[in-house]
């Protein structure tokens, strides 16, 4: 079948380990187990609702933090962790998120963040309900993505998109956001007995070797395209890799909350203002 305006391909892995030297050499402020889309390719402009969330330095430096989608003029909804420092929500004050660029440096709308909101049933042990709206300063233009009616089913195909490491030696996050299609699975293959495991409301995907997450790009938006637009259905989160050092990012299923499952607590936040 013919899935949404093109079919995203496939990228190189990356290591876990020469991500988490990128990390200690301060290249870019993704937290740990973030994910960013492996095996894609070039995304291009079509995506206009895609956030890059941003995190300011004490000597207000701005680093890439994560992946973002605008839902309503004035919100971005991102990963529970992306927004959490030692289980604590990090100041508001020190986030910006670009919207409607792919390019996350320039471009789109920039904006700062007045507010985070965490859902009120997120565990960081288990990244149960890995969610987070956060209220911007100020209406932004771009038209926001709309939710997917439902949880999608094993077989379908869903696309992940973000700002992700493109060969293993790289240290630096590319500029230009990356796509890639993979296909929902069975929640049986995200039951592996880790604390990354499934949990209620998540649903899995990626069981094609070498298109998955890995650190860069948590909170993006996971994307299918029905009745002629891309809907979210779900918010990228985790692997099923409990040991970074071991495996490479997308050699195993991604796990991912779903966007309808948890609607009425988005839209109780967004309509509370």
């Amino acid at each position: 079948m013919t899935y949404g305006p093109g079919t995203a391909g496939r990228r190189r892995l990356l290591p876990r380990a020469v991500l988490a030297g990128a990390l200690a050499l301060g290249a870019v402020a993704v937290p740990a187990g973030a994910g960013a889309v492996v095996g894609g390719e070039r995304a291009g402009g079509e995506y206009p609702f895609v956030a890059g969330v941003s995190l300011r330095g004490d000597g207000g430096a701005e680093a890439h933090r994560c992946g973002g989608s605008l839902i309503a003029a004035r919100w971005v909804l991102t990963a529970a962790h992306c927004v959490l420092s030692g289980g604590e929500a990090i100041d508001a004050a020190r986030l910006g998120v670009r919207v409607g660029s792919p390019d996350r440096t320039r471009g789109g709308t920039a904006a700062d963040v007045r507010r985070i909101v965490v859902h009120p049933d997120h565990s960081p042990a288990t990244r149960h309900a890995d969610l987070a709206l956060l209220r911007l300063d100020r209406a932004v233009e771009q038209e926001p993505v709309a939710p997917a009616a439902a949880s999608p089913a094993p077989g379908d195909t869903v696309r992940l998109v973000g700002w992700g490491y493109l060969t293993s030696g790289d240290r630096v996050l590319p500029t230009e956001l990356r796509q890639a299609d993979t296909t929902v699975t069975a929640d049986a293959d995200c039951l592996a007995g880790t604390e990354d495991d499934l949990t209620e409301g998540d649903f899995c995907h990626s069981p094609e070797p070498g298109t998955g997450s890995c650190n860069g790009d948590s909170g993006s938006p996971v994307l299918r395209w029905a009745d002629g637009r891309w809907r979210q259905v779900g918010v990228v989160s985790r692997d099923l890799n409990a040991d970074p050092a071991r495996v490479e990012c997308g050699a195993l299923p991604g796990v991912s909350p779903s966007v309808p499952h948890h609607a009425g607590w988005i839209a109780g936040v967004v309509g509370a203002g």
